[in-house]
């Protein structure tokens, strides 16, 4: 009878223990054999950085993590707890000045966005990506797999840039844009080189990185001045040139489109633009 009794109570432990598991995140703690789970699954990574004397770090463990909610959200991702007083080398990788600092990543560990602290801000941009982020990256495992194999396949790189761009990471996929266009496949394909150019100068236009967008537009100009983007070049340099008050620039640009484009409809944003930082007032 004990024996009986002692067998259905450790039945009853592993039942609870399991659905215990299923109400809460599965924490690794090995990068390696997470980042090789992702790799082969297709699933994206989340990195919580973490210490122990950290205290937002347990007041996210206590209040944050456990909510049946995030459980839930987190399902897709292979959730890693980072050391930061250990593991010296990711922190470097990411960036990790000060902690908690939570990354998601794609699976070869490429960081897609980073939130870092805890607070209603953080909660809610975090429930956002969440959200956002894409779960599932498994249609990329050949190509993962090509540049494994050949780390300057420049077709994989771009394909997997195109992918990433056409799930709005515009950061993440400039970063294969730049590698595809380094490999001397791409550079001897002057299509694909002349339309990576033009796709990085859009990509940092629109996440505002002016200074970019502007040393890619004028490289775009200069090896492919017969291009049937020049217009939307030009313009973009204009609304870039204003937006980093570089009115001089900015102007010769706008003289530029209107001299070889007259009937452009870009004529009256590049204009406004122009306008605007011009009489914006200075600080």
């Amino acid at each position: 009878m004990t024996k009986i009794l002692s067998a259905i109570f450790t039945m009853l432990l592993i039942t609870f223990a399991a659905q215990a598991q299923g109400k809460q995140i599965v924490w690794e703690k090995d990068y390696k054999k997470a980042q090789t789970a992702a790799r082969e699954s297709g699933r994206p990574l989340l990195l919580d950085f973490t210490a122990e004397w950290c205290k937002p770090c347990k007041a996210m463990d206590e209040t944050f993590w456990v909510r049946a909610d995030v459980v839930e959200a987190m399902k897709p991702f292979i959730a890693i707890k980072i050391n930061y007083d250990s593991e010296k080398g990711l922190v470097g990788k990411y960036g990790v000045g000060a902690i908690p600092f939570v990354v998601f990543a794609d699976p070869l560990g490429n960081m897609i966005t980073f939130r870092r602290g805890f607070s209603s801000k953080n909660v809610s941009e975090l429930n956002q990506i969440f959200e956002e982020m894409p779960k599932d990256f498994s249609t990329l495992n050949k190509l993962y797999e090509a540049i494994e194999l050949k780390k300057n396949d420049g077709v994989a790189l771009l394909q997997i840039a195109d992918s990433y761009r056409a799930s709005k990471m515009l950061l993440l996929s400039s970063e294969f844009y730049k590698k595809a266009l380094k490999t001397e496949e791409i550079q001897n394909d002057a299509e694909k080189k002349e339309r990576i150019i033009a796709t990085l100068g859009l990509n940092f236009y629109t996440v505002k990185d002016y200074a970019q967008a502007v040393d890619y537009l004028e490289d775009y100009l200069k090896n492919f001045p017969a291009s049937k983007y020049r217009e939307i070049a030009i313009s973009v340099l204009v609304i870039s040139n204003a937006g980093r008050g570089k009115m001089k620039d900015a102007g010769k640009y706008l003289e530029m489109l209107k001299t070889e484009f007259p009937a452009s409809k870009n004529i009256a944003a590049a204009t406004k633009a122009f306008e605007d930082a011009k009489n914006k007032p200075d600080k």
